[in-house]
């Protein structure tokens, strides 16, 4: 398995698997190569913001995760050439990955008032980030179709977990940061970064393919000519 975008939520991935599976991390810093180490992680170096170095990523893994965010900046830039940087790379060989996933946020709903939100819901992202993650589903939704690789995306909400830096109100409350105003507070929605991880492997192993005309029908519609 190759992980992109090793972090909180993707450690623990990693550490769900089984010792069978290999685990293959793409990280940008070397400062972090010994830690990855120590978890029983192959670090590969590389840079989604420099494609040259993402070549050996080709053919490495049959299952990817891709937890990695957009960049922030510009503050103008709409789209995500790191995830475009990645699908490309992955297509460099023949041998493709299985199946991918890639974590996106609930945030392209857009503001919901507070409103029960399923998945059919249409999207609405009035902010350049939502925006922007819009854009790395398209990208990853393209990939799938063009490829035969069964692409699954899930719209994470807050993730919180008490191991999990800034995972539970105690900084906040620690801080004195005021609290919502009755009229302001609604009802949220958050998962728990180990029920996610599984969420992220449960997807990988036994997520269903999804009817593959329409969805790249409503992709080409999204991304334009």
């Amino acid at each position: 398995m190759l992980i992109v975008g090793c972090g909180d939520v993707g450690l623990r991935v990693a550490a769900l698997l089984p010792e069978r599976v290999q685990r293959i991390a793409l990280t940008s810093s070397p400062e972090r190569v010994a830690a990855l180490r120590q978890r029983g992680i192959t670090p590969l170096l590389g840079n989604l913001d420099q494609p040259a170095t993402l070549r050996r990523l080709a053919g490495l893994a049959t299952r990817v995760v891709h937890l990695a965010p957009p960049p922030t900046s510009p503050p103008e830039l709409r789209g995500d050439p790191r995830t475009q940087a990645l699908m490309r790379a992955l297509r460099l060989r023949s041998s493709l990955p299985k199946a991918l996933v890639y974590g996106s946020t609930s945030g392209v709903y857009g503001d919901c008032a507070g409103a029960l939100v399923s998945e059919t819901r249409p999207l609405n992202s009035n902010t350049p980030r939502a925006q922007r993650r819009v854009q790395a589903e398209a990208h990853v939704r393209l990939f799938g179709c063009a490829s035969g690789v069964l692409v699954h995306i899930l719209r994470i909400p807050g993730i919180y977990a008490p191991d999990r830096e800034g995972g539970t109100p105690r900084p906040r409350l620690l801080k004195g940061t005021p609290v919502l105003r009755r009229e302001d507070d609604v009802y949220t929605n958050h998962i728990h970064a180990d029920d996610l991880a599984r969420a992220c492997l449960a997807a990988l192993w036994r997520g269903k393919p999804q009817r593959v005309s329409n969805v790249c029908d409503d992709t080409q519609l999204l991304m334009g000519p």
